[in-house]
C-alpha cells in the first residue's frame, strides 16, 4: 500500500513539474475581462495562448513565487505577422508613468515594420489598401470625429490625430535612422526607453542625450508593429499608446478553450456557458 502510494505521489509530481514547465516556456491561459477585441472574443472567454509561437525565452517570473526576472531570448522561431491576434505585455509607463508594473492585452496586428498606416473615417488603409476588420460593419452607425480635432491621449501629441482619422504613419523597422531633436523627442522617447529597457533619454535644454551622449539621430534596434482591437470604437490600441516592439509580444492567441458570460449573475452554470464558442480557433 505504500509503495503504491508513493508511485502515485511520484506519478503527481512528475506531472506538476511537467505542467510547471509547459506554462513557463510553451503555454499560457487568460481570461478576456473586456471588451475591445468584441467580437472575436468577448468578455469572459478564455484563451490560450502559444508563447513559443515566434520565440522561446526564459520565464519573466520565478514559477510558484511570482518573482519577476528578466527574461533572456533562446531561440527565435518566427516574425509575428500582419492580422496575427496577439498577447502583448504594456509597461504601465505608457499610460501612466514609469514603473515595473506591467499590463497583458490582447490585439490584432494590423501594420508591420515599415509599412504606412493611415485611418480616414474610420476606414483603415495600410500601404493604400483598405484592411477590414470583423466589427467594421458596425462603423457606419458610430459618430465619426472630424480630421483634424486631436483625441486627447492621442500618440502623437500635437499631430491633430484621432482614433476615426489618424495617419500616415510609417512603422518603424530595425535599421531606422530617425532625427531626434527637442520637437521630435516626445515622440520616439518611449520606443527609445523601451529598446534600451531603461530611462535613457534625457532632455537639456536643445539637446537631446541618450545613456548621456548627445544625438541627433537614433538607430531603431527593433522591428515595431502597429496593433487595434477588433472592437474599434471601444479598443485602447496604437492608436493611443504607440508602437509595439517584438520584444513586447509575448505569443499568438491558439483558440479558446472555456467561455462564460460575465453579465449572466442569477443563471446556473450550465446556462452561463457559452458552449458555442469553446475550441473556436482563429
Amino acid at each position: 500500500m505504500i509503495k503504491r502510494l508513493k508511485k502515485i505521489i511520484k506519478v503527481l509530481l512528475i506531472l506538476f513539474i511537467l505542467g510547471i514547465f509547459i506554462k513557463a516556456f510553451f503555454i499560457g491561459a487568460y481570461r478576456i475581462p473586456t471588451s475591445s477585441m468584441e467580437n472575436t472574443l468577448l468578455p469572459g472567454d478564455f484563451i490560450l495562448v502559444n508563447i513559443a509561437a515566434y520565440k522561446l525565452n526564459t520565464p519573466s517570473e520565478i514559477p510558484l513565487l511570482g518573482f519577476p526576472v528578466q527574461p533572456l531570448n533562446l531561440f527565435n522561431f518566427a516574425k509575428p505577422k500582419v492580422n496575427d491576434i496577439v498577447l502583448i505585455e504594456l509597461p504601465s509607463f505608457y499610460t501612466s508613468g514609469y514603473s515595473k508594473h506591467k499590463t497583458h492585452l490582447i490585439k490584432r496586428i494590423i501594420a508591420g515594420q515599415g509599412d504606412t498606416l493611415q485611418i480616414i473615417n474610420k476606414k483603415i488603409f495600410v500601404n493604400g489598401i483598405e484592411k477590414f476588420l470583423p466589427s467594421t460593419s458596425k462603423h457606419s452607425f458610430k459618430v465619426i470625429k472630424p480630421q483634424g480635432v486631436e483625441a486627447e491621449g492621442i500618440f502623437y501629441k500635437g499631430s491633430g490625430w484621432n482614433g476615426d482619422n489618424y495617419g500616415p504613419i510609417i512603422i518603424p523597422a530595425k535599421g531606422d535612422a530617425i532625427p531626434i531633436n527637442p520637437k521630435t523627442i516626445g515622440i520616439w522617447k518611449q520606443l527609445i526607453v523601451l529598446e534600451y529597457n531603461d530611462l535613457v533619454v534625457r532632455e537639456e535644454g536643445s539637446v537631446v542625450t541618450i545613456d548621456d551622449k548627445p544625438v541627433q539621430n537614433y538607430i531603431v534596434k527593433k522591428d515595431h508593429y502597429f496593433v487595434i482591437g477588433d472592437n474599434f470604437d471601444n479598443s485602447r490600441d496604437s492608436r493611443y499608446f504607440g508602437f509595439i516592439n517584438e520584444d513586447l509580444i509575448l505569443g499568438k492567441v491558439m483558440f479558446i478553450y472555456w467561455s462564460m458570460d460575465p453579465y449572466k449573475k442569477d443563471g446556473s452554470f450550465f446556462s452561463r456557458n457559452r458552449w458555442d464558442r469553446i475550441f473556436k480557433g482563429f
